[in-house]
């Protein structure tokens, strides 16, 4: 009887269904924030308020203010330019400032919505990417459940061998990952540096694609099921407390049914204040000719 090791566990229903999120009106929003600082600052200084990458205005500074305790001068600039942490905001006796409470909050509330958000079908219709799935059926079920994430739904897997030729040199595949923000915002940037960075090194590649709630191990799946000879995963990152908007990618070279993180490479914290999107695809590439060249990656010493 023939069995097959990429075959996937079957979808699993959802236990629960999260409710319906209210849709915010962002600029209704920031259209009344500037006009209170209008008020408060003058229409000069209002208008002149720094704008973060997330759209959102940004809170007063609390780091290196308010500490009300002694420290070197000479040493807090170089403690707070190595770090974007929490560090040198100072107290109110045993209590945060009130800015650096509200920085917190803010930057948990949109490490919640970089998780749970989609991806805009109208930015990879924009860039011309076809759409697949993974097998978790819904947003619930994909966070519950990482397995059901890397690997193809049955419907996606038809459908990749109608779209790809087999045995591509590369294999481009864009996914949600956990911070669909990460690629709303950074993806149109990433995508067309990449492209011309590979034609530029004369780097064939199948045509790119999306695949909606999937994880970073699909992409073994789907070189071996294409026969490519790399496969190049960008994803969005695991948000953390200070970035909701970071991307990630991942390739590797022909993974094998068994592959582990051990046998891929990866370019993090992809973003304008880490590294710009796409000076990371110039790196992407780069890194894929190498791979190709040397026919293995990751931790891998030797040709064996």
């Amino acid at each position: 009887m023939k069995t097959s090791t990429d075959r996937p566990p079957p979808p699993v229903a959802s236990p629960f269904r999260a409710p319906a999120r209210p849709t915010v009106d962002r600029a209704r929003v920031e259209a009344l924030v500037r006009e209170t600082l209008a008020r408060e600052l003058g229409a000069d200084k209002a208008a002149a308020r720094e704008i973060e990458s997330a759209g959102a205005l940004l809170l007063s500074p609390d780091r290196g203010v308010n500490i009300g305790e002694p420290y070197d001068p000479r040493v807090m600039p170089g403690i707070l330019a190595a770090t974007p942490a929490r560090v040198a905001v100072g107290r109110t006796g045993t209590r945060y400032q009130t800015n650096t409470m509200l920085r917190f909050r803010a930057d948990h509330a949109a490490a919640k919505d970089a998780v749970v958000s989609d991806v805009d079908p109208a930015l990879l219709a924009e860039l011309g990417l076809f759409e697949l799935t993974s097998r978790a059926p819904d947003k619930a079920v994909f966070l519950q459940r990482p397995d059901l994430g890397r690997a193809l739904s049955d419907e996606a897997r038809t459908e990749l061998g109608k779209r790809i030729a087999r045995a591509p040199t590369l294999v481009v595949i864009y996914g949600d990952g956990l911070s669909a923000t990460a690629l709303n915002l950074h993806l149109r940037e990433f995508h067309a540096a990449l492209m011309a960075a590979l034609a530029a090194r004369g780097i064939a590649h199948a045509p790119p694609f999306f695949v909606r709630r999937s994880r970073v191990k699909i992409m073994d799946e789907i070189a071996r099921l294409c026969g490519a000879q790399a496969a190049l995963f960008v994803c969005g990152e695991r948000p953390g407390l200070g970035f909701a908007d970071s991307m990630s990618a991942y390739y590797i070279y022909q993974p094998a049914t068994g592959a582990t993180d051990a046998d891929r490479e990866v370019i993090s914290n992809i973003n304008p204040r880490g590294r710009a999107p796409a000076e990371a695809a110039r790196d992407a590439a780069g890194a894929i000719e190498r791979i190709l060249r040397e026919k293995k990656s990751g931790v891998v010493l030797n040709g064996a």
